[in-house]
């Protein structure tokens, strides 16, 4: 029988019969199929129409994520240079102002600092092919790139909030955590403003009453509304509510329970303070090594890889060191040259025993080409092998951020005393009240979309930029927790953690 399906018409079919042969050789014919390289179809494959969802599924952060900047007050800064006084004190002392009725009247002064804050300029480059934008595509090329555009000048500004540090990347604005230290470090605000875990979890009530009542104390007069975490320690709240706390159940109409009762509140004595979980605030995962995370990235940037780091044991104990005898043991040390173009390829250094009470010092040399303004500092696990890529399957790499420091020349000397513990995130308890002006963003420029010329391409390019800087007005009434270690963290520094 020879049938050839291409010479029935609609009015010629007829049941019948067909041998085995034939029916085995219409169905290979007729086959759909799963090829996907459209050049090589054949069959009944060649006739498949694609079928492909006209919306892009994406994995990427939405403008709900920008928690912290979409709540700050947003204000104008006339200059690249922003200048404000900040005012500690009305002057005087408690019970100062008595005096006999005759007697001289003592003189006071309010104590005040002039503080200044330099605007940094957030930009990215975008472009789309100009024949990419006549043909028919999924979605609008221009627009999805603008929106990218956005998000990444967002995405930047949430996370420099929080992380940036100016000595380290010129380009940086300084961030919440960078500018209380810096306080700190200058005697102007109180080192009890910074509250140490010690890698612990951070959720339990104790420490964040105790940061509570320190900025609402005498001499900071403050009221925090808004405690900013990551996602792990938000975790930690949700899973370790106390059973025995009584949690009203709105919208359960059915009678049903739900296990669970999410904490999106913290209850004390100076005021009701928010929970704010935060992506952009880096947890466990997000501290591994920069080249894990953007391989691409650091390899291009390798020419700013330190020449070398040499670990040496401190000599003698240090009154200043963490490191206790169950984290006593041998650590190695990973170091990533840093500038504004992201990290390098990091250098591993030798392995160094540190004993209780005692530390590390690294000497770092700087690269052949000097390019680098600072260097991102990681430790391997407690007695783990130092492995970049990793040594133990789902942890990722053997190694997690300490801290970033500033380039100081040839040589630069940094010392472990394990103050700062690989690995661990902080959360940041925040003034927010509207209209406070304690944590504000200065803008020389909101964001805008600034026309490029194509030169000698077929390209539609253009510029998107954000002029601004975080400015905090009122740092003794902000309160930053570090060394925090969540439940959910699966790489732990120390064996005891």
């Amino acid at each position: 029988m020879n049938f050839n399906p291409a010479l029935i018409q609609p009015s010629d079919a007829r049941s019948g019969m067909m041998s085995v042969k034939d029916l085995e050789g219409l169905r290979k014919a007729l086959e759909a199929g799963y090829g996907t390289d459209v050049s090589q179809l054949t069959g009944g494959a060649a006739l498949r129409i694609q079928s492909l969802d006209m919306t892009m599924q994406s994995t990427i952060q939405s403008n709900e994520d920008f928690r912290l900047f979409n709540m700050l007050l947003k204000q104008g800064a006339g200059a690249t240079v922003d200048e404000w006084t900040e005012q500690d004190s009305v002057g005087g002392f408690l019970g100062g102002s008595t005096n006999s009725e005759m007697g001289n009247i003592p003189n006071a002064v309010g104590d005040y600092n002039r503080r200044v804050g330099m605007v940094k300029f957030l930009m990215t480059q975008r472009q789309v092919s100009f024949v990419q934008t006549l043909q028919n595509t999924i979605s609008d090329s221009q627009a999805v790139e603008q929106n990218n555009g956005a998000l990444q000048l967002l995405t930047d500004a949430e996370y420099l909030s929080f992380s940036g540090d100016s000595a380290v990347v010129p380009t940086e604005f300084d961030g919440i955590e960078a500018q209380i230290r810096y306080g700190v470090a200058a005697g102007q605000v109180d080192p009890g403003n910074i509250l140490d875990c010690r890698g612990q979890q951070l959720a339990s009530v104790n420490l964040v009453n105790k940061a509570a009542a320190k900025v609402a104390g005498y001499g900071n007069f403050g009221r925090a509304t808004n405690l900013f975490c990551s996602y792990n320690t938000q975790a930690d709240f949700d899973t370790n509510l106390d059973p025995a706390y009584r949690v009203p159940l709105t919208g359960v109409s059915d009678g049903g329970l739900k296990l669970g009762a999410p904490v999106n509140g913290i209850r004390t004595s100076f005021g009701n303070i928010s929970n704010d979980p935060d992506v952009f605030i880096p947890d466990s995962e997000m501290q591994q090594p920069f080249e894990v995370i953007y391989p691409a990235i650091a390899a291009a940037q390798a020419s700013i890889a330190p020449s070398a780091v040499t670990p040496v044991a401190l000599a003698a104990a240090d009154v200043s060191s963490q490191f206790t005898a169950a984290q006593a043991g041998n650590y190695y040390y990973l170091v990533a040259g840093v500038n504004a173009s992201g990290q390098s390829t990091g250098v591993v250094s030798a392995q160094v025993a540190i004993a209780s009470g005692m530390g590390a010092t690294l000497t770092i040399a700087r690269s052949v080409g000097a390019q680098e303004t600072g260097y991102a500092i990681y430790r391997s696990r407690q007695n783990g092998p130092g492995v970049v890529a990793g040594s133990v399957p789902g942890q990722g790499s053997d190694f997690r951020l300490v801290c970033r420091i500033p380039c100081a020349g040839a040589t630069t000397v940094w010392t472990d005393l394990n103050q700062d513990i690989p690995g661990t995130s902080k959360a940041f308890l925040l003034p927010m009240r509207p209209g406070n002006s304690a944590v504000v963003w200065r803008q020389l420029l909101p964001m805008i979309k600034f026309p490029l010329y194509p030169t000698n391409q077929a390209v539609i390019p253009w510029a998107q930029m954000l002029f601004g800087y975080l400015r905090l007005s009122k740092r003794k009434q902000i309160a930053v927790f570090k060394n925090i270690l969540s439940n959910n963290d699966v790489w732990l520094p120390h064996a005891n953690s």
